[in-house]
């Protein structure tokens, strides 16, 4: 219980990893002498669920893609992230010297993840390329997006998408979700879609898969 209301299974679940992770430093320092976790049985654990990801559908993508936005740097920074499914931190940061080109004429991001400070060499294609302003005389050193809207530009999404008949919560970071499940219902294989989005395990790009089979499911 918490403030009188009862805590969700995955509440509860993280709590029990929290103290079992205590008891076991407790018993590796020898300050108890065994796991109380042993006698509880594995039915009266909480199990948990996998919390359901907000994502488009490619009809979705196709609205807002046709839906006018006042600030059309966000309406093309949120694209291109539903292209490429960088987040919106790396979005923010892109600038004109990480995006280059191979000796086939092919556009990659040459760039460190801001979350998880790893570095990739990310494909860019076509379709997120319509998304990138004109450069024209910005140094390489310029961002790309210029965002100017601080702490609205959810708001301003969220208008954007209600305007485009969506009826979700749509944030940018829906966007990095939209890039996962349009590319695994294109059938890329799992492990191509996780270091696409630079997980660091593949259990994170699954619950994307297990959103898609749910919502199979339902229609």
């Amino acid at each position: 219980m918490l403030n009188g209301n009862p805590l969700n299974e995955n509440t509860q679940r993280q709590y029990i990893k929290r103290l079992a992770s205590v008891i076991n430093s407790a018993i590796a320092d020898e300050m108890i002498p065994s796991n109380p976790f042993m006698q509880i049985k594995p039915e009266d654990i909480p199990k948990g669920h996998s919390a359901e990801v907000c994502y488009l559908t490619i009809d979705e993508v196709r609205s807002l893609i046709e839906t006018p936005c006042y600030y059309s740097n966000i309406k093309n920074g949120f694209l291109f992230s539903c292209f490429t499914g960088l987040r919106f931190s790396d979005v923010e940061a892109l600038t004109w010297g990480k995006l280059q080109k191979d000796s086939e004429g092919n556009t990659f991001i040459n760039f460190t993840q801001k979350k998880t400070q790893k570095w990739e060499n990310l494909p860019v294609s076509r379709e997120a390329m319509k998304f990138l302003p004109e450069r024209g005389l910005a140094s390489r050193d310029d961002l790309v997006f210029r965002f100017q809207s601080g702490g609205y530009i959810n708001s301003i999404i969220k208008t954007w998408a209600k305007s485009a008949g969506i009826n979700k919560k749509v944030t940018f970071h829906v966007a990095r979700h939209t890039n996962a499940t349009l590319l695994l219902s294109l059938e890329v294989p799992i492990e191509t879609v996780s270091k696409i989005l630079g997980h660091s395990d593949i259990k994170t790009t699954q619950i994307y898969a297990k959103s898609l089979t749910r919502a199979s499911g339902m229609r």
